[in-house]
């Protein structure tokens, strides 16, 4: 019980510890890729305004635009381009007539170290013009290329490769201007992969700290439940002894009196309270792990049809009928008692509360997916409210009423369960209408 304890426990920590890491490193990492992507176009958008040169760069190292020969001339025609795309003379301005924001974030450095070309295609789709002057890893083919595969695209900017892109209308047709952010792209990757790591170093520390202190925190919790198992057990077994001596007693009244509704009574609460101390006994004893299956491999149709052959009388003396739908030849791996008893267990449950005069049924059907379902429906004068999970705690009564007539414990579907996850399955209840409660379970 504490190793599952301690499982869960280090289990929902490392989730939790994981889901706030990874929402911290995405923040980060958007917020620095957004970064790159807005550095790059307040640059674009200064050569823009600048006519298709960056601000502050004169024409003397460059002169007239690189030109090279291209191999599809019919297609590609270039053409020298004019001083109003070369750039002017002179020193950087910040007063010069840009968007306030870009010129904030300008200094006299970013017209040197910025990469960039540009190219114009007419509105026919021929390069008109190319500006490789300010690059150096890119050739005018290259320019032409990287402007025709964009334009072919349809996309108004965005990254090619390892160039931030940007299309805006001009005089001879439209502009393309790329900025290279190799070194941008570069640090945040390299920031990518170091924050990542560290994401990674952070939550493997956390997994061995919360390992080391989670005997620490689920000690009180099991010492605490420990003791109540231990009462549970002590106090059933002590409950049996005078259980005992009033049946033994209420034996010997029958013998001298004869028998009566007084000793009819206490020998139908005495076999109540034996039952129910047998339970909380084994439910104990399941917590704490001490009860073992024997487990074989067994026909399940055939046990289910023998536990549920007594309960075709039992649904009859209390008004109601049991029909079984049973697919023969259905083997399992399981303990032929504890699986009895499942079947027992959820007969008798339906048999107390299935509505009067209605049917129960029993089926037991194999899963395509491997496996089979053990199924037990009957109607109910009213569905329980809330949610049907409800119906497998320990004392749980759906309607205290109903259930006083009916003698039951509240701990029977406790038991089902137990037997069931004991053995891989596992059972659930669920509403089929307004008044068909199903019961269903699953195994291996």
């Amino acid at each position: 019980m504490e190793k599952r304890l301690r499982q869960k426990f280090v289990l929902v920590a490392m989730l939790s510890v994981a889901a706030a890491l990874a929402l911290i490193l995405v923040v980060i990492n958007v917020v620095n890729y957004q970064s790159v992507c807005r550095m790059a176009d307040d640059r674009i958008e200064a050569i823009i305004q600048n006519g298709g040169s960056f601000p502050g760069v004169s024409s003397a190292d460059g002169g007239q635009a690189d030109q090279e020969e291209m191999s599809d001339a019919s297609v590609v025609i270039l053409k020298e381009l004019s001083a109003a795309y070369i750039g002017t003379s002179g020193l950087f301005d910040r007063s010069f007539d840009l968007d306030k924001r870009v010129a904030d974030i300008m200094d006299k450095e970013a017209p040197y170290d910025t990469r960039y070309f540009t190219v114009i295609v007419d509105d026919d789709g021929a390069i008109v013009g190319v500006d490789v002057n300010h690059v150096a890893a890119t050739t005018a083919q290259d320019a032409c290329t990287y402007a025709l595969q964009v334009s072919v695209s349809g996309a108004k900017h965005g990254f090619y490769g390892a160039y931030r892109y940007r299309v805006v209308d001009a005089d001879e047709g439209s502009l393309y201007v790329f900025v290279n952010c190799s070194r941008e792209l570069s640090n945040f990757e390299a920031f990518l992969g170091a924050s990542a790591a560290i994401g990674v170093g952070a939550w493997l520390l956390v997994l061995v700290l919360v390992v080391i202190f989670s005997r620490i925190e689920v000690r009180p919790i099991v010492e605490s439940y420990r003791k109540q198992q231990r009462f549970i057990t002590d106090a059933s077994h002590e409950i049996k002894t005078p259980l005992a001596v009033i049946a033994a007693a209420n034996d010997v009244m029958e013998i001298e009196a004869g028998e009566s509704e007084w000793t009819q009574s206490i020998a139908a609460q005495v076999t109540r309270l034996k039952s129910l101390t047998d339970r909380l006994v084994f439910l104990a004893r399941m917590d704490e792990g001490a009860t073992q299956f024997e487990k074989t491999d067994l026909d399940l149709s055939e046990l289910a049809e023998y536990a549920s052959e007594p309960f075709c009388a039992v649904a009859e003396s209390r008004g109601k009928k049991l029909v079984r739908n049973l697919e023969s030849g259905l083997h399992v791996q399981g303990d032929i008692s504890a699986l009895s008893q499942v079947v027992e267990l959820l007969l008798d449950n339906a048999t107390r509360y299935a509505s009067d005069g209605s049917e129960i049924e029993l089926a037991l059907k194999k899963r395509s997916r491997g496996g089979v379902t053990l199924q037990v429906s009957n109607a109910v004068d009213a569905m329980p409210e809330g949610d049907l999970k409800r119906l497998f705690d320990r004392f749980y009564r759906a309607d205290t009423s109903r259930n006083s007539q009916t003698g039951g414990s509240g701990v029977g579907l406790s038991v089902a369960q137990a037997i069931v996850e004991a053995h891989g399955g596992s059972i659930r209840a669920q509403a089929l209408d307004a008044h068909t409660i199903c019961f269903t379970v699953t195994l291996p």
